[in-house]
């Protein structure tokens, strides 16, 4: 049976990350290793690996990666070689990721079977809200990420893909996962 590749896209702050690693905990999917230039934040799990500027952009002129952006200053970029060890090893997981619009694109360039899951806020307000409460950002980076945001959500509504619409209300969370549930696991048929 082949590894279902799940990209979970949407503005920083909507609970990519945090759904991601339900994915994990209830299904076994695997995180493959990520590849960043930002600063390291006291809620990253191990599958980062931080790196300056230049040795990034060697990794992507040696064809490191499955898929790399550049967002808000920062690269991020996913390690090909780690997703192919995730699918193609004896015991294959499913794969999941937490990706920029660009990063779907290309992924589903690459892996027409892959399901893209846009997590949208249902109210930008709670957004910005939710980076402030973080305290892992700067004010600049805040302000850089707000300012970026419309343009973000415009660009992620524009992907052809399934749209969850995410609350910052905890009472919500359970369903906005049921509903990533459902689009993870329907049949390809109905997905397309």
């Amino acid at each position: 049976m082949q590894s279902k590749v799940v990209c979970l896209v949407g503005p920083s702050g909507v609970g990519k990350t945090s759904y991601a690693k339900r994915l994990v905990r209830k299904y076994n999917f695997a995180v493959p290793t990520a590849i960043t230039t930002r600063q390291r934040r006291s809620d990253d799990g191990e599958n980062y690996q931080y790196v300056s500027e230049s040795i990034f952009l060697e990794m992507v002129n040696s064809g490191s990666f499955l898929e790399w952006d550049r967002y808000s200053n920062y690269y991020y970029g996913t390690l090909a070689q780690s997703v192919k060890e995730i699918i193609d090893s004896e015991h294959p997981n499913d794969v999941v990721l937490d990706l920029t619009p660009v990063g779907c694109q290309k992924v589903k360039k690459l892996m027409p079977s892959a399901v893209i899951i846009a997590l949208l806020p249902d109210n930008p307000a709670w957004l910005i809200e939710r980076l402030i409460s973080r305290n892992s950002q700067s004010l600049e980076e805040i302000q850089i990420r707000t300012k970026l945001l419309n343009s973000y959500l415009d660009e992620v509504n524009s992907l052809i893909c399934k749209k969850v619409y995410a609350s910052f209300s905890p009472d919500s969370w359970d369903n906005t996962f049921e509903a990533i549930e459902k689009i993870v696991f329907e049949p390809e048929i109905i997905r397309g």
